[in-house]
């Protein structure tokens, strides 16, 4: 982990809500699955914010961040242009590729921003037989926003996506569309807890193992501050120091 100052190459606006950020990247390599804390040196929040890696390409040093709008400090981020100089931290965490079998099928479920860490897997492994669930609460009309949204999603073996207005999308949310989880060798998912919950029980109902990346506000990224604390059947976990990726098993969600 290092923390450095880079130039921001590109800010790509997907929509009024989502963005993306790209940075030129020529420490060590992250991978998919882990974060970076993020300040503008033009800001006024004092911390800097968490955001998962969307991808990262080896051949030309390009990092991009692929974000929400949920607060002040995202709301900054989205304002930046390029040449303007960020703080960036990390990478912090631990990857899916800790936890991915050599071979076999792989279903990764991501909702909303969560499909990023999951995109930027598909990037780092482009070869491996991955089925993609993505989630929206909105569909897309133009089909060049959505493929930018999934990034290198867009070259699984095989792409679900679901949108809860039904928009050029299947109508409903995208866990009901993991109906046998007992075909996959592995399951992977990024995205809203209540999400996370179902995929959790609908994994263990099956005997199917099941990773989750938990998407809890983090203040300090080294867990000083226990911002990010979730319960687990071991005690008390911090996200970025212990995860961000924990076995679904281990996870206890609120009832």
């Amino acid at each position: 982990m290092v923390s450095v100052v880079c130039e921001l190459t590109n800010n790509f606006h997907i929509n009024e809500d989502i963005f993306i950020l790209q940075f030129l990247w020529e420490y060590d390599s992250p991978k998919a699955g882990q974060f970076f804390m993020i300040k503008p040196q033009r800001s006024s929040t004092f911390l800097p914010r968490p955001i998962s890696i969307f991808e990262f390409n080896k051949e030309n040093n390009l990092l991009k961040f692929l974000i929400s709008k949920r607060g002040k400090g995202t709301h900054e981020l989205s304002l930046l242009q390029p040449g303007e100089m960020v703080r960036l931290i990390g990478p912090i965490g631990n990857s899916w590729t800790e936890f991915l079998p050599e071979s076999g099928k792989a279903a990764l479920i991501g909702g909303s921003t969560g499909t990023a860490p999951l995109s930027a897997l598909i990037f780092e492994k482009p070869e491996y037989d991955f089925h993609f669930y993505a989630g929206f609460k909105k569909g897309f009309n133009d089909k060049l926003k959505e493929d930018t949204f999934l990034g290198a999603a867009v070259n699984a073996k095989k792409l679900i996506i679901a949108a809860e207005d039904g928009r050029s999308a299947h109508y409903g949310r995208i866990v009901d569309l993991l109906v046998e989880p007992e075909k996959y060798n592995i399951v992977f998912a990024c995205g809203p807890s209540a999400m996370l919950k179902i995929v959790k029980e609908k994994c263990e109902h099956k005997n199917v193992s099941c990773f989750l990346s938990m998407e809890n506000i983090m203040a300090c990224g080294a867990g000083a501050c226990l911002g990010c604390t979730i319960k687990t059947v071991n005690g008390n976990r911090c996200c970025c120091k212990d995860g961000p990726i924990f076995p679904a098993k281990e996870i206890i969600f609120d009832e």
